[in-house]
């Protein structure tokens, strides 16, 4: 079965290279190793190279390194040559500079000041194509000096960029900006991913992404832990509940979803479809009674409960001890979808928290009422996956979504420890978190995803997923990626901008068929 895939931090990258000269493989192999994949994927990218310009853009670090090797192999295989080398090379990349120019004499030009750029000016007006190389994961703050002036020349060039690792001026480990950077149209992250090719705004400036395998000896991964893993559909598919052939309805869960309002009848009745769609046995939803009658219409597989309302049509306070009275039959509940911000539904939320119902996924207008009172998360309670959005998560933290965003990895796994719960932070990516720090981010989906109501299909996907007896992070994770992967396979053929989010339940079904046929 093909492994999930690794996101390394920078500093695992260098405890990689560090552990791999330990074992034996000296960093001038690992240099062609990567060099060299780079080059093939270049011209994977470009089919023909035969009389292509290609320009190397190269810092004195291993990313030079790498793109000077890689500009030799092109040159080797047709391509016409270019580089410019900003300042003075030191090991393995110095040793990749002298290749180059014995290679391709006069071809190569090395810059030691701002002033000499022009040589850079005048290789990026002959260029059709160039190689960042320039800025590599060492970086820690904003380009300056000659490695900036060079940035922002190259965010001139109207050619194709390819990114050697990472445009240079991003942060390996975050989405953050910190200032000039490169534009790429295809970023070739060498060994693993890093976090910038994933989190916004950081992923924009990548393009298309490949990951080039790099001769690391086996050995030197065990060292290496990395900071989240990329679901892959073959791990999603190992994580599908079983489907015994004599099982009945009460094999395969029970779920309750607690929601709902005057206005908000559909939300609800997303979720609802949403847990037998995952394949729930049995769904139950709990409503104001107001709405009890259209929700009941809305999805007939249903059996739906009219609850204690307000004159507003939200629920009453007594409504709280018909959720725990139903909770108590069921395998998980979920609440929020459609719930509404009044006192009612706060006391709902705040009961199911309190009595520690065994399996809750809280949603919607029920991570509003936790912000209100952020201690329920810190006091005793049973299993519990969040599902916020960004919005969501940073009212529940005190936090701007903009710091929250480029810096998902971490924010998911630190809130998931502290809250001892499984924390869904929506995307795109999305990070799913557990308690015990492990993070995996999935990329399934697009803007078809972009409409209110999504969001109650997921958290019903999620918790029909763990009433049929998997893990909270499993159900979390397999849920977030099939309900990306769903609208991925109808926007093959419908506008995304027209995809609504009662129109995934239409390729659910093929979407889990796809992975139990894995």
């Amino acid at each position: 079965m093909r492994a999930m895939l690794p996101v390394l931090s920078a500093e695992a990258v260098r405890e990689l290279d560090r552990r791999a000269e330990e074992l034996g493989v000296p960093a001038l192999l690992l240099m062609e190793s990567a060099g060299r994949g780079a080059a093939e994927e270049i011209r994977r990218w470009l089919l023909d190279l035969k009389g292509r310009r290609i320009l190397a853009v190269a810092g004195r670090g291993g990313n030079g390194g790498d793109a000077l090797c890689a500009l030799r192999f092109l040159g080797l295989w047709g391509a016409e040559v270019r580089a410019v080398v900003l300042g003075e090379p030191a090991g393995p990349a110095a040793t990749e500079l002298q290749a180059l120019s014995a290679s391709f004499p006069g071809r190569v030009q090395v810059v030691r000041t701002e002033a000499e750029l022009q040589a850079l000016e005048e290789g990026l007006s002959w260029a059709e194509a160039v190689l960042d190389g320039i800025l590599g994961v060492g970086v820690q703050g904003p380009a300056q000096g000659l490695a900036r002036a060079a940035i922002e020349l190259l965010q001139g060039f109207s050619g194709l960029v390819v990114a050697i690792d990472l445009p240079s001026g991003l942060l390996a480990d975050s989405g953050r900006i910190p200032g000039p950077a490169v534009r790429a149209h295809l970023t070739l992250a060498m060994g693993a991913l890093k976090p910038c090719h994933l989190l916004p705004p950081a992923a924009e400036r990548c393009g298309e992404v490949r990951v080039v395998e790099v001769a690391y000896p086996p050995a030197a991964w065990a060292s290496v832990s990395p900071v989240a893993h990329v679901l892959t559909p073959e791990h999603c598919a190992s994580l599908l509940p079983g489907r015994p052939r004599f099982g009945h309805k009460g094999t395969f869960g029970r779920v309750l979803v607690v929601g709902g309002a005057v206005g908000m009848a559909g939300a609800v009745a997303l979720c609802a479809e949403g847990a037998l769609r995952a394949g729930a046995g049995l769904v139950h939803a709990l409503v104001p009674e107001p709405i009890f009658p259209v929700v009941a219409g809305l999805v007939p597989e249903a059996l739906v409960h009219p609850g204690p309302a307000d004159p507003k049509g939200t629920f009453a306070p007594e409504a709280a001890e018909e959720a725990l009275r139903l909770s108590a039959e069921m395998d998980v509940v979920v609440a929020g979808p459609g719930l509404g911000r009044a006192p009612g539904p706060a006391e709902v939320v705040r009961a199911l928290l309190a009595e520690k119902v065994p399996k809750l996924v809280l949603d919607a207008d029920a991570l509003f009422a936790l912000a209100q009172d952020p201690k329920l998360l810190t006091r005793a309670h049973g299993e519990l996956v969040l599902t916020p959005h960004p919005g969501e998560f940073s009212r529940l933290v005190g936090a701007r979504p903009e710091e929250v965003v480029p810096e998902k990895i971490r924010w998911a796994r630190d809130k998931a420890r502290e809250w001892r719960a499984v924390v869904v932070l929506k995307g795109p990516p999305t990070a799913i978190a557990d308690p015990q720090g492990k993070v995996f981010l999935n990329t399934t989906g697009n803007t078809a995803l972009a409409h209110g109501g999504s969001g109650d299909v997921l958290a019903g996907l999620i918790a029909g997923l763990w009433a049929g007896g998997i893990a909270p992070v499993e159900a979390a994770a397999l849920g977030v990626f099939v309900h990306g992967r769903a609208a991925e396979v109808l926007t093959l053929d419908h506008s995304a901008r027209a995809v609504l989010p009662s129109d995934l339940f239409s390729a659910l079904a093929q979407v889990f068929l796809s992975l139990e046929r894995q």
